[in-house]
């Protein structure tokens, strides 16, 4: 045998390997399978077409063919399964995709598959198609969209097109699928709070034309539909419409009167919906502590609110200044954490100012007193992370429970760090760069933080990021401006190194699991920022103060996804004597609107109707006039909403 020929080998072992991974080759294999129809052991039948496929395929995706296949009976022995009432391109389309992953989509024949895929839990095939809807959701499909979900039980498509109905209900309303709606429907759509209603009689009225498209039918259903009417809400001017609209529907009204003050109201009706809140920007000014002790105003209002809208601006209610706190929003409650007091002592304080109330009130405190830390809200629930107290840099983190009203430690942080951009997007929270540790070293990465597992991960990045802003959007996170260098940045001994930074107006758009998007690009800001206050308002972010290099910077600037750059807002934070000294954060708070926030701020106790029933009476029987003098109405024991 003849030696091997060394430099061949040699030349071959250089030879860059192919890479084959077991899901290319997976993939391939089973559309090669498919084409050539083998290794079949089971045949799909539907309108007279058979489908010859492979049983273990359909097992192993499909809990449907799994049950089929394994029961025992007839199909599972002859491996025939006859799929009754189910178009043959539909099926060969579900198939297709099965083997290759390719699935045809289009308007003509999309709930179709969406109706054939649930009913044979091809729950792969599911998920692209809820998608697909969901993106193409209107006014026109809405509540047939709606309706296809309840019947499939699908909850993706079902909380899209709740959404969408919220967002939309008044026109929704006049569509003429609403009369179509069946009770439980139509239930689960005015018992939400996502209605972007501003009147509770708008709720009403729905229920009235949904009524009055049937009434021999629908006029006993009327008593448990009016059980969902949150009777606290309406004014005296639109109860009395109520009591009228109903009578002319031929059914007499009894009602249930309770004495509330606003709150009582507020509590009884189990809250606003979505439309009956204005939202607005609140303005946190967050100085340092040298700023505290030589500033010379009144700083007991250092938080306003602004209505970009309209330019008016509104102070908030009183509130101890502190150093460098935490802030936070849900909804309509504005959260105040820790910070420095005056005298350098440090605060576990924990503040929650309600937009409802238009108070503040003192809940339970931090178990760690703490302040530069970062401050998030997620699902009911207030995170606060890292930051700094007399002991020095702290790596731990702590949750509140908003409904429990209590504090529980959670997994220490992997790196102390301060002046992150911060986030919680997608039941995570994102550290984005900041100063890690005590040793002035910029982080180069992002922490990111599972709240159900709580773990923390951290996933590098390719520049080094300090005191960036960060907004949540409906897709992803936004990043805003900062100190920024693609370089690792050394220790600096002398405590300003963020100064040795460049500042940036660089912006970019991240994804989950800290992945830098490529196709969706943000604009830079029209001039390097940091510390600068960010949020969404009305789809827009908006972009205030900060430094600008080592300068403080006023003006406002806005931007929404499609634009090609930012906007400069007419007026600027000095408008009003603002001293900028300071970083600043932006929220954006939910307020009710002026009538209701009237309603429910009324300290003064009032007879407030806060149930009805109807019953088939004549309308002149008014056998126990109510304490208002209203003689149609009667007091009784009814249930409220």
């Amino acid at each position: 045998m003849d030696p091997p020929d060394f430099a061949e080998t040699s030349r071959k072992d250089d030879e860059p390997e192919t890479s084959v991974s077991l899901k290319s080759c997976f993939s391939q294999g089973l559309k090669q399978l498919h084409h050539n129809q083998e290794l079949c052991n089971a045949t799909l039948i539907a309108g007279g077409k058979r489908f010859p496929c492979n049983r273990a395929l359909l097992a192993s995706i499909s809990p449907y063919f799994q049950a089929v296949f394994t029961s025992g009976f007839k199909e599972s022995r002859d491996g025939e399964v006859f799929l009754e009432d189910m178009d043959p391109s539909i099926l060969q389309n579900l198939l297709t995709f099965l083997y290759s992953g390719e699935l045809t989509l289009h308007s003509e024949i999309v709930e179709d598959l969406f109706t054939a895929a649930s009913r044979l839990q091809l729950l792969p095939a599911l998920t692209l198609i809820s998608r697909y809807l969901i993106e193409r959701i209107s006014k026109e499909n809405c509540l047939r969209l709606y309706m296809l979900a309840r019947d499939h039980n699908n909850a993706t498509l079902l909380r899209g097109t709740l959404r969408y109905l919220g967002l939309h209900f008044e026109s929704v309303l006049e569509h003429q699928d609403f009369p179509h709606l069946d009770l439980g429907a139509l239930i689960c759509i005015i018992s939400s709070d996502q209605l972007a209603v501003t009147s509770e009689i708008e709720v009403f009225q729905a229920v009235q034309r949904w009524v009055k498209a049937a009434p021999a039918q629908r006029l006993e259903a009327l008593g448990t539909l009016l059980q969902h009417i949150r009777f606290p809400l309406l004014t005296p001017e639109e109860l009395a419409k109520v009591q009228k609209d109903i009578v002319m529907l031929g059914r007499h009204v009894e009602m249930e009167w309770e004495d509330l003050d606003g709150a009582g109201r507020l509590q009884l009706s189990g809250g606003l919906r979505q439309g009956m809140y204005q939202e607005r920007i609140v303005c946190i000014k967050v100085p340092r502590l040298r700023d505290i002790l030589s500033v010379n105003e009144d700083m007991d209002c250092y938080m306003e609110c602004l209505n970009p809208d309209t330019g008016s601006r509104t102070k908030l209610p009183h509130l101890e200044l502190v150093a460098l706190p935490g802030c936070s929003v849900l909804e309509h409650r504005l959260y105040i954490s820790g910070g420095k007091h005056p005298d350098g002592s440090y605060s576990c304080a924990l503040h929650e100012y309600s937009s409802l109330a238009d108070r503040w009130a003192q809940l339970p405190a931090m178990s760690t007193p703490r302040s530069v830390h970062m401050f998030l809200t997620c699902k009911q629930k207030l995170f606060a992370l890292s930051g700094w107290n007399d002991t020095g840099p702290l790596a731990s983190a702590e949750s509140f429970d908003v409904v429990q009203q209590t504090w529980s430690p959670i997994a220490n942080l992997p790196i102390v760090l301060r002046f992150s951009a911060s986030a919680s997007f997608k039941n995570k929270l994102y550290l984005i760069g900041g100063d890690a540790d005590s040793d002035e070293v910029v982080y180069q990465g992002i922490l990111i933080y599972d709240i159900p597992l709580d773990t923390w991960a951290q996933v590098p990045l390719e520049f080094s990021l300090h005191g960036a802003s960060a907004v949540t959007m409906e897709t992803g996170i936004c990043i805003i401006g900062g100190f920024f260098s693609k370089k690792v940045t050394p220790p600096y001994p002398n405590r300003r190194f963020s100064q040795l930074l460049p500042c940036t107006p660089k912006c970019f758009f991240m994804h989950d699991a800290g992945v830098i998007s490529k196709e969706i690009t943000v604009p830079p800001l029209p001039l390097p920022l940091a510390f600068a206050g960010a949020t969404c308002f009305q789809g827009r972010i908006y972009v205030m103060g900060g430094v600008c290099t080592s300068r403080t910077h006023d003006a406002i600037y806005h931007w929404e996804p499609g634009e090609a750059a930012w906007t400069q807002y007419p007026e600027n934070l000095a408008g009003q004597g603002t001293i900028l000294r300071r970083v600043l954060k932006c929220v954006t708070l939910k307020v009710a609107r002026p009538s209701l926030r009237a309603l429910i701020q009324d300290a003064s106790v009032s007879r407030v109707a806060v149930g009805l029933k109807v019953s088939i009476r004549g309308r002149g029987e008014d056998d126990h006039p109510n304490p208002s003098g209203q003689a149609a109405l009667v007091s009784v024991d009814a249930g409220t909403p």
